[in-house]
Protein backbone atom coordinates (compact mmCIF):
# COMPACT_ATOMS: atom_id res chain seq x y z
CA UNK A 1 0.00 0.00 0.00
CA UNK A 2 1.28 3.32 -1.08
CA UNK A 3 2.56 5.51 1.82
CA UNK A 4 -0.33 8.46 1.18
CA UNK A 5 -3.45 5.82 1.27
CA UNK A 6 -1.58 4.52 4.63
CA UNK A 7 -1.68 7.85 6.31
CA UNK A 8 -5.35 8.66 5.08
CA UNK A 9 -6.59 5.22 6.29
CA UNK A 10 -5.05 6.08 10.03
CA UNK A 11 -6.79 9.74 9.91
CA UNK A 12 -10.13 7.94 8.81
CA UNK A 13 -9.73 5.54 11.85
CA UNK A 14 -9.46 8.89 13.83
CA UNK A 15 -12.64 10.23 12.77
CA UNK A 16 -14.20 7.20 14.17
CA UNK A 17 -15.91 6.48 10.60
CA UNK A 18 -19.21 4.42 11.15
CA UNK A 19 -18.85 2.54 8.15
CA UNK A 20 -20.75 -0.26 6.28
CA UNK A 21 -20.19 -2.41 3.88
CA UNK A 22 -22.26 -6.00 2.55
CA UNK A 23 -24.16 -8.25 5.15
CA UNK A 24 -23.42 -11.95 4.82
CA UNK A 25 -26.18 -13.83 2.35
CA UNK A 26 -26.99 -16.20 5.17
CA UNK A 27 -28.21 -13.23 7.28
CA UNK A 28 -31.45 -14.06 9.05
CA UNK A 29 -34.18 -11.54 10.87
CA UNK A 30 -33.07 -10.13 13.65
CA UNK A 31 -34.85 -11.16 16.65
CA UNK A 32 -36.17 -7.99 18.35
CA UNK A 33 -36.21 -5.24 15.76
CA UNK A 34 -37.87 -5.52 12.67
CA UNK A 35 -36.78 -1.77 10.91
CA UNK A 36 -33.66 -0.45 10.31
CA UNK A 37 -35.03 2.64 12.41
CA UNK A 38 -35.91 0.44 15.27
CA UNK A 39 -32.26 -0.45 15.41
CA UNK A 40 -31.22 2.78 15.30
CA UNK A 41 -33.73 4.52 17.53
CA UNK A 42 -31.95 1.39 20.28
CA UNK A 43 -28.38 2.62 19.16
CA UNK A 44 -29.25 6.11 19.97
CA UNK A 45 -30.67 5.28 23.47
CA UNK A 46 -28.13 3.04 24.25
CA UNK A 47 -25.48 5.61 23.65
CA UNK A 48 -27.16 7.51 26.16
CA UNK A 49 -30.28 9.15 24.39
CA UNK A 50 -31.18 11.93 22.05
CA UNK A 51 -31.32 14.80 24.65
CA UNK A 52 -27.71 14.06 26.02
CA UNK A 53 -26.75 13.88 22.46
CA UNK A 54 -27.95 17.00 21.35
CA UNK A 55 -26.38 18.73 24.41
CA UNK A 56 -22.92 18.31 23.47
CA UNK A 57 -21.62 21.33 21.25
CA UNK A 58 -18.22 20.86 20.84
CA UNK A 59 -15.79 17.30 21.42
CA UNK A 60 -11.93 16.96 22.13
CA UNK A 61 -11.03 13.45 22.11
CA UNK A 62 -7.07 12.92 22.93
CA UNK A 63 -5.18 9.21 22.73
CA UNK A 64 -2.54 6.86 21.26
CA UNK A 65 -2.25 5.12 18.00
CA UNK A 66 -0.11 1.88 17.02
CA UNK A 67 0.11 0.52 13.97
CA UNK A 68 0.33 -3.42 14.02
CA UNK A 69 2.22 -4.96 12.71
CA UNK A 70 4.92 -2.38 11.94
CA UNK A 71 5.84 -1.51 15.19
CA UNK A 72 5.09 2.65 14.31
CA UNK A 73 3.37 4.54 17.26
CA UNK A 74 2.37 8.16 17.93
CA UNK A 75 -0.38 10.39 19.50
CA UNK A 76 -3.25 12.28 18.16
CA UNK A 77 -5.24 15.02 19.24
CA UNK A 78 -8.67 15.63 17.68
CA UNK A 79 -11.48 18.55 18.26
CA UNK A 80 -15.42 18.79 16.55
CA UNK A 81 -18.40 20.44 16.32
CA UNK A 82 -21.64 20.77 14.37
CA UNK A 83 -21.99 20.44 11.51
CA UNK A 84 -18.66 19.19 9.74
CA UNK A 85 -15.87 21.25 11.32
CA UNK A 86 -13.12 19.50 12.70
CA UNK A 87 -9.65 19.52 13.76
CA UNK A 88 -7.06 16.21 13.91
CA UNK A 89 -3.95 16.55 14.61
CA UNK A 90 -1.50 13.68 14.41
CA UNK A 91 2.19 12.80 15.36
CA UNK A 92 3.72 9.44 14.25
CA UNK A 93 7.16 8.67 15.31
CA UNK A 94 9.73 8.37 11.95
CA UNK A 95 7.01 10.34 9.83
CA UNK A 96 6.17 13.46 12.22
CA UNK A 97 3.14 15.86 12.63
CA UNK A 98 0.32 15.77 10.08
CA UNK A 99 -3.17 17.96 10.25
CA UNK A 100 -6.45 17.16 8.84
CA UNK A 101 -9.75 19.36 9.23
CA UNK A 102 -12.14 20.97 7.86
CA UNK A 103 -14.11 24.45 8.11
CA UNK A 104 -17.54 23.11 7.73
CA UNK A 105 -17.22 23.74 3.71
CA UNK A 106 -14.07 22.74 2.66
CA UNK A 107 -11.70 20.04 3.94
CA UNK A 108 -7.98 20.21 3.59
CA UNK A 109 -4.78 18.00 4.63
CA UNK A 110 -1.23 19.22 6.03
CA UNK A 111 1.52 16.16 6.01
CA UNK A 112 4.88 15.74 5.79
CA UNK A 113 4.39 13.34 2.51
CA UNK A 114 2.56 14.90 0.65
CA UNK A 115 2.52 19.04 1.76
CA UNK A 116 -0.76 20.82 1.78
CA UNK A 117 -3.48 20.26 -0.57
CA UNK A 118 -7.46 20.38 -0.06
CA UNK A 119 -10.09 17.68 -0.77
CA UNK A 120 -12.60 17.79 -3.65
CA UNK A 121 -14.85 15.81 -5.67
CA UNK A 122 -16.79 12.27 -4.12
CA UNK A 123 -13.45 12.49 -1.46
CA UNK A 124 -14.36 15.70 -0.28
CA UNK A 125 -18.44 14.55 -0.06
CA UNK A 126 -17.42 11.35 1.69
CA UNK A 127 -15.18 13.06 4.09
CA UNK A 128 -18.19 15.58 5.01
CA UNK A 129 -19.86 12.42 5.65
CA UNK A 130 -18.07 10.67 7.89
CA UNK A 131 -17.38 13.73 9.62
CA UNK A 132 -20.90 14.61 10.17
CA UNK A 133 -21.26 15.82 13.91
CA UNK A 134 -23.75 13.85 15.72
CA UNK A 135 -24.13 11.50 12.55
CA UNK A 136 -26.36 9.22 14.32
CA UNK A 137 -28.90 11.40 15.06
CA UNK A 138 -29.37 12.54 11.08
CA UNK A 139 -28.99 9.09 9.32
CA UNK A 140 -31.79 9.64 7.69
CA UNK A 141 -30.97 13.28 6.12
CA UNK A 142 -27.79 12.43 5.50
CA UNK A 143 -27.91 8.79 3.52
CA UNK A 144 -30.81 8.10 0.68
CA UNK A 145 -31.29 4.67 1.96
CA UNK A 146 -30.92 2.71 5.10
CA UNK A 147 -32.18 -1.20 4.88
CA UNK A 148 -31.97 -3.45 7.93
CA UNK A 149 -30.48 -7.05 6.06
CA UNK A 150 -30.30 -9.16 9.26
CA UNK A 151 -28.35 -10.61 11.80
CA UNK A 152 -24.79 -11.84 11.53
CA UNK A 153 -22.49 -13.04 14.17
CA UNK A 154 -19.03 -10.19 15.00
CA UNK A 155 -17.10 -12.47 17.31
CA UNK A 156 -19.25 -14.37 20.11
CA UNK A 157 -22.22 -11.61 19.66
CA UNK A 158 -25.11 -11.26 17.47
CA UNK A 159 -25.39 -8.10 15.55
CA UNK A 160 -28.14 -6.69 13.54
CA UNK A 161 -26.56 -5.60 10.53
CA UNK A 162 -27.74 -2.24 8.37
CA UNK A 163 -26.28 -1.14 4.99
CA UNK A 164 -26.82 2.55 4.32
CA UNK A 165 -26.83 4.30 0.92
CA UNK A 166 -25.47 7.63 -0.57
CA UNK A 167 -25.92 7.85 -3.95
CA UNK A 168 -22.72 8.15 -6.00
CA UNK A 169 -20.62 6.83 -3.18
CA UNK A 170 -19.50 3.35 -1.64
CA UNK A 171 -22.63 1.72 0.69
CA UNK A 172 -21.76 1.12 4.24
CA UNK A 173 -22.41 -1.38 6.42
CA UNK A 174 -22.90 -1.38 10.58
CA UNK A 175 -23.17 -4.40 13.29
CA UNK A 176 -25.05 -3.40 16.60
CA UNK A 177 -25.00 -5.84 19.29
CA UNK A 178 -28.12 -7.11 19.81
CA UNK A 179 -27.55 -7.49 23.86
CA UNK A 180 -26.53 -3.97 24.34
CA UNK A 181 -27.81 -1.62 21.26
CA UNK A 182 -24.29 -0.39 20.44
CA UNK A 183 -22.46 0.06 17.51
CA UNK A 184 -19.60 -3.29 17.70
CA UNK A 185 -18.57 -3.10 13.62
CA UNK A 186 -18.29 -1.43 10.32
CA UNK A 187 -17.26 -2.11 6.76
CA UNK A 188 -16.84 0.94 4.62
CA UNK A 189 -14.73 1.53 1.33
CA UNK A 190 -12.51 4.67 1.90
CA UNK A 191 -12.07 7.05 -1.08
CA UNK A 192 -8.37 8.61 -1.79
CA UNK A 193 -6.66 10.59 -5.03
CA UNK A 194 -4.43 6.78 -4.53
CA UNK A 195 -7.69 4.62 -5.20
CA UNK A 196 -9.96 3.02 -2.66
CA UNK A 197 -9.62 0.96 0.19
CA UNK A 198 -11.33 -1.47 2.29
CA UNK A 199 -11.37 -1.57 6.40
CA UNK A 200 -13.29 -2.73 9.01
CA UNK A 201 -13.57 -1.27 12.53
CA UNK A 202 -14.69 -2.70 15.67
CA UNK A 203 -15.91 -0.40 18.71
CA UNK A 204 -14.64 -1.71 22.31
CA UNK A 205 -14.30 -0.82 26.14
CA UNK A 206 -17.19 1.55 25.71
CA UNK A 207 -16.72 3.75 28.56
CA UNK A 208 -19.50 6.70 29.62
CA UNK A 209 -18.51 10.40 29.73
CA UNK A 210 -20.95 13.12 30.44
CA UNK A 211 -23.39 10.30 30.31
CA UNK A 212 -22.96 9.47 26.75
CA UNK A 213 -21.18 6.00 26.27
CA UNK A 214 -17.39 6.27 23.91
CA UNK A 215 -15.26 3.46 22.34
CA UNK A 216 -11.94 3.73 24.16
CA UNK A 217 -10.24 1.45 21.57
CA UNK A 218 -10.82 1.87 17.87
CA UNK A 219 -9.14 -0.97 15.90
CA UNK A 220 -9.33 -0.35 12.14
CA UNK A 221 -8.46 -3.49 10.07
CA UNK A 222 -6.99 -3.39 6.54
CA UNK A 223 -5.81 -6.14 4.44
CA UNK A 224 -2.04 -5.00 5.45
CA UNK A 225 -2.42 -3.57 8.74
CA UNK A 226 -4.16 -2.85 11.74
CA UNK A 227 -4.75 0.55 13.55
CA UNK A 228 -5.20 0.72 16.99
CA UNK A 229 -6.22 3.51 18.59
CA UNK A 230 -6.54 3.99 22.50
CA UNK A 231 -8.67 6.98 23.70
CA UNK A 232 -7.32 8.63 26.86
CA UNK A 233 -9.56 11.65 27.29
CA UNK A 234 -12.40 12.90 26.08
CA UNK A 235 -13.99 16.22 26.70
CA UNK A 236 -17.46 17.96 25.64
CA UNK A 237 -18.45 21.36 25.22
CA UNK A 238 -14.75 22.49 25.27
CA UNK A 239 -14.70 26.31 23.90
CA UNK A 240 -13.65 26.66 19.84
CA UNK A 241 -13.62 29.50 17.51
CA UNK A 242 -13.97 29.89 13.76
CA UNK A 243 -10.55 29.90 13.37
CA UNK A 244 -9.93 26.96 15.29
CA UNK A 245 -10.41 25.04 11.74
CA UNK A 246 -9.19 27.35 9.54
CA UNK A 247 -6.58 25.26 7.58
CA UNK A 248 -2.96 26.59 8.73
CA UNK A 249 -0.69 28.58 6.46
CA UNK A 250 2.57 26.35 5.24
Amino acid sequence: MKLKSFLYLIFVSLFGVNGFGQAADAARPPAGEKTAQQVIDRYIEAIGGRKALEAVNSRSTKGTVEIVPMGMTGTFETVAAPETRSVTKLNLAGIGEMLEGSDGTNAWAINPIQGSRERAGKELEQYRLINYFRRELDLNKLYDKIELKGTEKVGERTAAVIVMTKTGLPPETAYFDQATGLLIRSDSTILSPEGQSAMTTYYEDARKVDGISVPFLIRTVTPQFEIRLTVNEVKHNIVLTDNTFVMPKT
